[in-house]
């Protein structure tokens, strides 16, 4: 009798290059994605275009924020304490269009059909699963503060995130239709 255990197997060949390019961090965009919509080519920017206009995507080109991955641990077998079982995904993101994304915000706040996404200096990352979105729009005592939407979105998928290039355009300006 033959038992299959997840991560057994031939993993695939790691990278190793003496000048690799860096990436720099900050959340600098993210975007948000009906779950039913799916991208031939992610890195078309005809395609997010069309996704936009279609509202099949919503692109926040101005934002920062940080994204970070905690390890969601189970109690393993035999001589082994514990397994990694998927990770959960905090995205803290902070939008600059206060008053006028509100309305938006409260909807997208109800719903759980929205992937999100986000873009760091050149490449894009997206999640596989739907996402819980948090909204808040805190004021503080500072006269000379700015108010913005912070968003705390959370969701949980088995593998990290594989980024690939951001598409050229689409998160330098907002795209109109």
């Amino acid at each position: 009798m033959s038992i299959y255990l997840p991560g057994c197997g031939t993993p695939p060949a790691p990278t190793c290059q003496d000048c690799p390019t860096k990436e720099l961090g900050r959340v600098r965009g993210f975007w948000l994605q009906k779950v039913g919509f799916t991208f031939i080519n992610i890195e078309d920017p005809t395609e997010w275009d069309t996704a936009i206009c279609n509202q099949d995507v919503y692109v926040f080109p101005y934002a920062n924020g940080t994204a970070e991955q905690a390890e969601q641990l189970s109690d393993g077998y035999g001589n082994v304490p514990q397994t990694l079982d998927s990770y959960e995904f905090t995205l803290n993101l902070h939008e600059p269009q206060y008053q006028n994304n509100i309305p938006f915000w409260n909807f997208v706040k109800r719903s759980n059909q929205f992937l999100v996404g986000y873009k760091t200096q050149t490449l894009i990352h997206l999640g596989s699963v739907a996402a819980m979105i948090f909204p808040k729009a805190p004021v503080s005592a500072d006269v000379k503060s700015k108010i913005d939407i912070n968003l705390m979105i959370k969701f949980v998928q088995e593998d990290l995130i594989v980024p690939v290039l951001a598409p050229a355009g689409i998160f330098d300006v907002c795209v109109d239709c």
